[in-house]
């Protein structure tokens, strides 16, 4: 399988400053520009939150095919791999957030839905015109704060979209219909994969050890996640490391070192050398960056 394309938004590169992308379309715009048809490719950074109001269509998540019509609501986290093929005059609402920051909020106004981001989900959503009557609101409200790029604006953006999650997770939840997408074997052990490593992180390490933890050889587990991913596990656990070192340097006040220990390293000049081969950063100058705000 070749490699996946990762992109900011689709057909876009590179991504935005990470810690304040927020971005607001219409699901047709982008839609109808590529015929109804969204190629398979990932956000490595980007959480996107689809609400279906007219039409539906198929999604691809992670190598299953799942049909969604109107209304409903699809969730896709970072490096979920993700394609459409979408219905003609389809409409709604996308939303795509930087995560990483979104986690942080969430962590502390609203811990409830603190695992939302673990599994895509494809919801369907009741007929209920008040409830929908909310959740246009709240889209139109974070179409209006993502016209500006000022750090009010887009930190009441932040806000209202975690209100928006809030909401879903109260209406999904009534009706009980909050399912975490369900693959085939090898798209519900890549999962498996995900949860092992989101779990232990720092405390395994090899690709050979999460491979004996899940009950494979290395080489399954290799490919397993070239089939379903298009990238190597190897990749998987050094971009989940990235994430939760970058989440914890910007938004605790871990030293740099305590952030290696955290994650596992004895060493952390060794740490550092990891952390700047995959962001061209040191831990500090990363940490720096956050706070100045400047581009990453």
């Amino acid at each position: 399988m070749s490699s996946i394309p990762s992109y900011a938004l689709y057909g876009e590169t590179p991504e935005q400053r990470w810690f304040e992308s927020l971005h607001y379309e219409p699901i047709s715009r982008r839609a109808r520009h590529y015929e109804w048809k969204i190629d398979p490719h990932q956000h490595e950074s980007l959480v996107q939150l689809l609400y279906v109001q007219e039409k539906g269509g198929v999604v691809h998540l992670d190598g299953t095919r799942i049909e969604f019509k109107a209304p409903c609501f699809i969730l896709i986290p970072a490096q979920t791999v993700h394609g459409f093929e979408m219905g003609a005059g389809i409409d709604g609402s996308v939303v795509t957030a930087a995560q990483r920051p979104l986690e942080s909020v969430i962590a502390t106004a609203a811990p409830i839905l603190g695992d939302l981001f673990e599994k895509p989900l494809v919801t369907s959503l009741p007929s209920n015109r008040r409830m929908h009557k909310t959740l246009s609101t709240l889209f139109e409200l974070i179409e209006q704060e993502t016209l500006s790029t000022t750090e009010m604006e887009l930190s009441a953006a932040n806000t209202l979209l975690v209100s928006l999650l809030v909401q879903v997770r109260r209406m999904v939840h009534s009706q009980h219909a909050l399912h975490p997408v369900q693959g085939s074997r090898k798209a519900e052990q890549v999962e498996r994969f995900r949860t092992l490593l989101n779990n232990n992180l720092g405390s395994l390490k090899t690709v050979e050890e999460y491979a004996e933890r899940l009950g494979i050889t290395a080489g399954q587990l290799r490919r397993i996640c070239q089939e379903v991913l298009g990238q190597s596990p190897l990749h998987v656990i050094n971009a989940r490391l990235i994430h939760a070192a970058q989440r914890d340097l910007a938004y605790s006040t871990m030293t740099v070192q305590q952030v290696a220990y955290s994650l596992g390293y004895d060493d952390a000049a060794y740490f550092s050398r990891f952390f700047r081969k995959h962001t061209g950063l040191t831990p500090t100058e990363f940490k720096e960056r956050v706070r100045a705000h400047q581009p990453l």
